[in-house]
């Protein structure tokens, strides 16, 4: 057993050395820069942000289109449903109009006339010749008005007239 415990507690040791190491960082490689290689990394980088910057717009400009294709897309179906709607409103007012006009027929109304009133039509018709209106009963009233002043005036004028007379004698 004690084999046993060796072989185990070399294997602890080793697994402890070896997460040690392996949890120590590696040290970076150090060497001499070249100043094209930076520039075309640079440049790389700048393609890089450019492209992704013009795949994003791209894309936002995609999603704005299929999204103003969708909100016209359903204006367009209201649209529909509200010109389906005003057509139907004119045929329903064309139909009434046209109920209105059979209603109302002068037939009709004669036979109604006719069953339920019990009213006959008239053998002839005998048309009155115009006669030209006098005047009114206010204009009536406001002459006799005016004759009863003048007669009352006329009277107390000739009262005055003949008293004058009287007393002359």
């Amino acid at each position: 057993m004690s084999v046993r415990r060796a072989a185990v507690a070399e294997t602890t040791v080793e697994r402890r050395q070896g997460t040690r190491e392996s949890a120590k960082p590696a040290r970076p490689r150090l060497g001499v820069v070249d100043r094209r290689r930076l520039l075309e990394r640079a440049r790389r980088r700048q393609a890089r942000v450019l492209v992704s910057l013009s795949a994003g717009l791209l894309a936002s400009a995609l999603v704005v289109a299929a999204a103003a294709h969708a909100f016209l897309a359903d204006e367009q179906l209201s649209s529909d449903a509200l010109q389906s709607q005003v057509a139907n409103a004119l045929a329903h007012q064309q139909n009434l109009q046209l109920e209105r006009a059979e209603l109302s027929a002068p037939s009709r109304v004669l036979s109604i006339a006719e069953r339920r009133f019990k009213m006959i039509a008239p053998g002839g018709v005998q048309y009155l010749a115009p006669v030209k209106p006098g005047e009114t009963v206010e204009q009536a009233h406001a002459a006799a008005d005016t004759r009863a002043a003048s007669s009352a005036s006329r009277a107390s004028a000739t009262g005055a007239h003949t008293s004058h007379h009287a007393t002359s004698r």
